[in-house]
């Protein structure tokens, strides 16, 4: 009897730029978005998200280096400043015993409904105004804290609502086209190559688009719970943690930064506050949930989301199923044959740290890389710096196959494809107009 085969071990990593041509937001578009929602300064006309942009360019930051994810950042970290260290004791954070804030009158536009901060108080946004959406306080949380988590809860779901424009996907209705010419790529593609390789899919995007279109054509795909492309209505699933840590002989898709469609639940079974994220059918609004807090590092309170932006990924990270996630992805990259990286900018360092690391240990490995702005980005530059400081070799310089579309670096152990995912799917699909060398 012949052996069977040994299946290659293919990893993907999909950043913000894979999944423009399935309708997903740009950088810019969210930031506009951040921009103009949320709550009111004390001016009752200014966004204190646009705000904190103007402050942040005020003071010497490029416009181009603040996105969305400064502004949720800026937010996320005034949350460390303003909540407790020990929330018993009820002392304060160790920046604020050293550090005044000098905005407190522009930003902090709410008041306490009766006055008075004790257990389960609630807030009023605007000042002396009833706000529908107001949660109870019940961890001993101090009402900047508690504001600020209210702000943050509604900008995460902006957020989430527009992921659900080009994502949504339920048994009774779905966005998500299975037939249109980009699908039918992504889908030849990955049938190409699952007969020969496994196929290990993350993506730093807040959806679950590639799974479903996967499935629809039967590749079998785990995406860290048990459940086919359809999730039951009013159902909450708990991730299966022992496969993603000990199955990696199957096709995956997991969410490296959660999913609009994950659910940050606060309390556990016995009301305590262990957060745990679950997968539920639709888009998931931390705006309408009580707010799952944890302290990762000592003394740092951080809102546990369904989605993980801003600059506390590698704190967020640490959660379940998160953690295992990475996990994965670390031990995949380490052992891969390949790993296709695809509009990933490589501004994620705890990313960039298992890529790093599996180049640094993986001798064989081959990146092959997509992006059409790679090389204008300057991103040659960052890679050399960010994944590639202990080769002798000195500043890393791109060979140019084909001008503007094909490149090689380090004698073709990195592939650069500067086109549009789309094209470079039209490839897969076509070997007659494959680069020559590449079949």
């Amino acid at each position: 009897m012949l052996k069977a085969m040994k299946k290659k071990r293919t990893v993907f990593l999909f950043g913000a730029g894979s999944l423009l041509h399935w309708n997903s937001p740009k950088t810019s578009e969210l930031t506009d978005l951040i921009r103009s929602r949320g709550f009111k300064t004390s001016d009752n006309e200014t966004y204190i998200t646009e705000f904190i942009y103007q402050k942040l360019i005020a003071n010497g930051n490029k416009e181009s280096e603040v996105n969305f994810e400064t502004i949720i950042n800026v937010i996320e970290e005034l949350v460390v400043y303003y909540s407790y260290f020990n929330n018993h004791d009820k002392t304060p954070s160790l920046l604020k015993c050293f550090f005044s804030a000098n905005f407190e009158e522009d930003i902090f536009n709410f008041s306490i409904k009766g006055g008075v901060a004790k257990h389960n108080y609630t807030l009023e946004i605007p000042k002396g105004k009833n706000y529908d959406f107001s949660r109870p306080s019940q961890h001993n949380e101090t009402p900047q804290q508690f504001f600020l988590q209210h702000l943050l809860a509604v900008l995460l779901s902006e957020i989430n609502e527009r992921i659900s424009h080009y994502a949504y996907h339920t048994k009774g209705h779905s966005v998500v086209n299975c037939e249109s010419t980009e699908s039918t790529l992504f889908i030849k593609w990955m049938s190409d190559l699952e007969k020969n390789s496994y196929l290990r899919l993350y993506t730093l995007n807040y959806d679950r688009i590639f799974k479903i279109l996967m499935m629809h054509n039967g590749i079998e795909v785990f995406e860290g719970f048990d459940c086919g492309p359809y999730v039951e209505y009013s159902t909450l699933l708990r991730a299966n943690v022992r496969k993603i840590l000990s199955d990696f002989d199957c096709n995956v898709h997991y969410n490296l930064h959660g999913s609009a469609f994950w659910k940050a639940i606060a309390l556990d079974k016995d009301l305590l506050p262990n957060p745990e994220l679950s997968l539920t059918c639709g888009p998931e609004f931390p705006m309408n949930h009580d707010f799952a807090t944890m302290q990762v590092e000592k003394g740092k309170t951080i809102m546990v989301t369904n989605i993980v932006t801003g600059y506390q990924k590698a704190q967020k990270t640490l959660i379940t199923p998160l953690k295992q996630i990475l996990a994965a992805f670390d031990r995949d990259c380490c052992f891969a044959d390949e790993i296709y990286v695809i509009g990933y900018s490589l501004g994620d360092e705890h990313i960039n740290e298992s890529i790093k690391t599996a180049l640094r240990h993986n001798e064989n490995l081959k990146i092959i890389i997509v992006d059409p702005y790679f090389l204008k980005n300057d991103l040659d530059f960052q890679m050399a710096i960010k994944l590639f400081p202990f080769r002798p070799t000195g500043v890393m310089q791109p060979t140019t196959l084909i001008p503007h579309r094909l490149h090689h670096f380090f004698n073709g152990a990195i592939r650069l494809h500067t086109i549009e995912f789309k094209e470079f799917l039209e490839q897969q699909a076509n070997p007659l107009h494959k680069y020559e060398g590449l079949k």
